[in-house]
């Protein structure tokens, strides 16, 4: 192969690495008109063909709306827990064990409040087993 030949070589390689340069740079433009053609009709929320002020309007109601249905159902839960004894008892030992474990450098309050929680889960399940066994703190009589 000579010089010639090799240069004709290099030519045609940076012809065709030009052209599949270009090729892609149209088709990645391309895609990109496309995508924000495509973004701009999901947020034009009352089809006047614009993105404005009332879209956003539109949208916040939306998820005023999607918020408030959420809360409501957060709220009914919560209330539902709360008549749960066992997330009572799960609740109380994680406080418990996080204020235990807040001064321990490697275990931390997060730690300590699961610690808390599977104690106060497993003293509620033990006093269910276990009806007639009344916890030391609430025996009658003492004080």
């Amino acid at each position: 192969m000579g010089i010639d030949d090799r240069k004709k070589t290099a030519g045609a390689a940076k012809r065709f690495g030009k052209a599949a340069g270009s090729k892609l740079a149209t088709a990645a433009a391309s895609a990109g008109r496309r995508i924000g053609s495509a973004a701009s009709r999901a947020a034009d929320l009352n089809d006047d063909g614009i993105v404005d002020r009332n879209d956003a309007a539109i949208a916040a109601k939306k998820a005023q709306k999607v918020g408030s249905k959420a809360a409501d159902a957060a709220g009914a839960l919560a209330k539902d827990v709360a008549r749960n004894d066992m997330a009572k008892d799960a609740a109380a030992g994680a406080a418990i064990g996080a204020l235990v474990a807040m001064p321990l450098p490697i275990v931390g309050p997060a730690v300590g409040a699961a610690v808390g929680a599977v104690v106060g889960v497993a003293k509620n399940l033990r006093s269910a087993r276990n009806p007639g066994v009344t916890p030391m703190g609430k025996r009658k009589g003492k004080s």
